[in-house]
């Protein structure tokens, strides 16, 4: 009777269109054996998505110890790896007594026959190594890489079942529960290290030196491939299987990013054949369609990516967790005060920072955490440059605002202003009556303080502005002539000395002042700062503003919502404004009077092609850009907007509308898209909550307080520097650069999963309601001036949610 045989790979689900070449290969050469995905990932719920012909095993039903705690320890790489012992184990337990492993990046080119025979004739194991000779060359890898990296390649393991390899298995996965790390200074390369030692350990131990198997970019230079597509040979044998490791299918000029070897002329004919026939079939298979940013294990609960050093600080600090789930319970763990340190008057050092300290030379002689100096210093240093060893703003944004609540406590004043007496009256002035987004907040803060029943008006002004007149909502509260003691300006840094001296006639000179200005990047403008000695306080928009003035004035900085909900306007038909009946619809808006590279539009466009592609028009799917100024834009926006209007994909709406036009515009598409670079605010996103639309916006700048996996579709993204002429002030800062297959990715869930997308709507609609509604924010407004006109030592900092 035969012996039941198995074969296997692991991967995530960026992995699958290799996976399926792999399988589809080792099944066309083995149909006997039974073929099993495990995926190192959850599941998703695209028809077809996984091969035919082989059984899925999520890792989870591996019956692997605290599992969320395994999964949480380890990066991508690490976890796939780790969780191959088990998978060996599972497959043996079902009865399979021979079980072979390949890495999903393998094609079979012919029957694995020296293997079985090696599990027939009763091996243990069967393992090949990186070479069958010294290497002694000038590219990587050479022996004494090979020597780091572990003698045989875990790309390729053969196991029998027997009580040799069943103890060999539970060893290896023991230490792999906590040592399948990626750190050869060590001395451990992943699972890969830890296979050195079994030739040792097991009697049963075959090593194959077939030249035939295993060929790849480090042994390659010592082996000789021939033949064509359909029968390649290798040292005169036929090719039994080729790993196509460090491989990019889209870029054939080298064979693997790991090597600078096989690159450009050093590619054979052949080997360059052999490359184009692999590429093709895992393109076909959707190669690059699915980002690794879906990695399941990739995030904390809220969204935010779990960096290589917190994964680290968790293994090497916790070997047995004793919390809740870490993915929803580590992250305020780490934001809790360390033990170990003294504390200061502009906040605690936390675990975080705590360990990060103790595993940095410079730091721990740089800041002495037993004295109140050095806590401020390690403070001040992880407020401007966490980020960068972290690699998520809102990891570093909880000790920035502790220093900002500090900063509002000490409320001092300008020395200039006496005492008042008066009662809370106000003046909001500002674009109230623009097409701007600084001139809609301004509107929504008149907004709030009518509604919370309190003493106010406007007063409009121009100064500086291009923008058209767009909304006389507010005309009733207008008054240009007498401007109230206690003045919120809604100008900008820039324009408020310039605002302040055209009113100087009619500023009271003992009034209080606030004003909520905007900025989208990182950095505050050194050069405007100074403006701000010109208020009493300043109301941050957002944390992300917020975080970013904390620690550079002596002003209060409060963090003071806005209002974001309205009245949903009356609907109209999509015929108003020229748009497809019974298409899907993805919507963005811009300014051409803004810096477009901020807002990124053809990020969009490009990711609605990745999505859709030629198929767009089959789906009935369209993107809708709503655009304004265009007569006025200079020439680079004019070849955006040409490309625009030649765009198939693409209903331009290039006008200036009222606020209700242009929100009952939004409210005929079905989805809102933002690939912003950064955001201050991010408007738009707020708008599209309030009418129910799902949103799809990158995950980073102030819209990730608005967007999360549970309230919409974020995108991700990596950091770039800011270009000469994209932005002002843009030397030292960074933005967003989103991925735009990510995008495409999340756009297609939209897409179909209209159900899911409705519920994250509805879920974005209540928390906007909850943090930016009439009521929240009518009663954060009269708190805050409640203390402002007392004069109290109680600090009412509205309510935190």
């Amino acid at each position: 009777m035969p012996r039941k045989r198995a074969i296997f790979t692991i991967c995530s689900n960026n992995y699958v269109p290799m996976a399926q070449v792999l399988l589809a290969s080792a099944r066309r050469h083995h149909p006997e054996a039974d073929i099993y995905l495990c995926l190192a990932d959850e599941c998703i719920g695209e028809p077809g998505f996984y091969p035919d012909g082989c059984e899925v095993v999520t890792a989870d039903a591996l019956g692997i110890p605290d599992f969320r705690e395994f999964a949480f320890r380890y990066d991508i790489m690490e976890f796939n790896t780790a969780v191959k012992p088990f998978m060996f184990r599972r497959l043996l337990e079902r009865g399979h007594s021979h079980v072979v492993y390949l890495d999903p990046d393998i094609e079979v080119f012919a029957p694995l026959e020296h293997v079985f025979q090696c599990l027939d004739d009763g091996a243990s194991f069967v393992l090949t190594p990186h070479l069958t000779q010294p290497a002694e060359r000038d590219a990587f890898p050479d022996d004494i890489g090979i020597m780091r990296a572990g003698i045989y390649n875990l790309g390729f393991l053969g196991v029998g079942a027997c009580d040799e390899s069943d103890r060999l298995l539970r060893w290896w996965s023991k230490r792999l529960l906590h040592e399948c790390v990626n750190e050869p200074e060590r001395g451990i390369f992943v699972d890969q290290k830890f296979m050195d030692l079994i030739p040792g350990f097991a009697d049963g131990a075959r090593i194959l030196r077939e030249t035939a198997y295993n060929v790849a970019y480090w042994n390659l230079h010592q082996r000789e491939l021939g033949g064509d597509s359909g029968a390649w040979t290798v040292d005169g044998k036929p090719l039994r299987f080729f790993h196509f490791s460090g491989i990019d299918p889209r870029n054939l000029l080298r064979l693997s990013k790991y090597t600078e070897a096989f690159r450009g002329d050093e590619i054979s004919a052949q080997l360059s054949q052999l490359m184009r026939d692999y590429a093709e079939q895992v393109l076909s298979n959707g190669y690059g369609r699915v980002p690794g940013a879906t990695y399941a294990y990739a995030r904390f609960a809220s969204g935010v990516r779990i960096p290589d050093v917190v994964r680290r600080i968790f293994r090497e600090s916790h070997f047995s967790w004793l919390g809740n789930d870490p993915f929803e319970a580590y992250e305020e763990y780490l934001q809790m005060p360390s033990l170990k340190s003294s504390v200061c008057a502009s906040g605690y050092v936390t675990r975080l920072m705590a360990e990060m300290h103790a595993r940095s030379s410079w730091l721990s002689i740089a800041f002495n955490l037993q004295t109140e100096q050095g806590v401020a210093g390690l403070i001040d240093w992880f407020v401007h440059h966490g980020r960068d060893w972290l690699g998520d703003r809102r990891l570093v944004e909880p000790a920035a605002l502790r220093a900002a609540k500090a900063s509002v406590q000490k409320n001092p004043q300008r020395s200039d202003r006496p005492a008042r007496k008066h009662g809370p009256e106000l003046t909001v002035i500002g674009y109230l009556q623009l097409a701007l987004g600084v001139g809609e907040a301004g509107r929504q803060v008149l907004h709030s303080l009518r509604h919370a029943g309190l003493p106010v008006s406007g007063m409009p002004i121009r100064l500086n502005a291009l923008s058209e007149t767009v909304d006389s909502s507010l005309e009733d509260l207008f008054d240009e002539t007498v401007i109230a003691p206690l003045q919120i300006f809604g100008v900008n840094a820039d324009q408020l000395p310039a605002v302040i001296e055209s009113l100087k006639e009619k500023l009271p000179q003992d009034g209080w002042r606030t004003v909520i200005p905007f900025w989208e990047l990182e950095h505050f403008p050194a050069t405007w700062l100074k403006a701000f000695d010109l208020m009493d306080e300043v109301w941050a928009p957002t944390r992300f503003v917020q975080s970013m003035l904390a620690h550079k004035l002596d002003q209060p900085v409060v963090h003071m919502p806005l209002q974001l909900t309205f009245d949903v306007p009356p609907s109209v038909p999509r015929a108003r404004w020229g748009l497809p009946e019974g298409a899907f619809l993805f919507y963005f808006a811009f300014d051409f009077l803004s810096f477009v590279e901020r807002k990124n539009p053809l990020a969009l466009v490009r990711a609605f092609r990745i999505a859709f592609g030629d198929a767009a028009l089959r789906m009935n799917a369209r993107v809708v850009i709503k655009t304004l100024n265009a007569e006025k834009a200079n020439a680079r926006g004019r070849e955006l907007y040409d490309e625009l209007c030649a765009n198939p994909d693409v209903v331009l709406v290039d006008a200036t509308l009222s606020r209700e036009e242009t929100l009952q515009l939004m409210n005929c598409c079905d989805a809102v898209v933002s690939l912003h670079r950064s955001e201050g605010l991010g408007l738009l996103v707020a708008e599209a909550m309030q009418l129910g639309k799902p949103v799809i916006a990158t995950d980073y700048s102030a819209t990730t307080e608005l967007v999360s996996y549970e309230t919409g579709w974020p995108v991700d993204f990596k950091l770039v520097p800011v270009r000469e002429g994209e932005y002002p002030f843009h030397e030292g800062q960074v933005w967003a650069e989103p991925d735009e297959v990510h995008a495409a990715w999340q756009m297609r869930q939209v897409f179909h999963q209209r159900a899911e997308a409705g519920r994250r709507a509805n879920a974005a609609r209540e928390l906007l309601q909850l943090r930016h509604g009439a009521d929240a924010c009518a009663q954060w407004l009269r708190e805050r001036l409640g203390h402002v006109v007392l004069e109290s030592n109680e600090l009412l900092e509205p309510t935190a949610c």
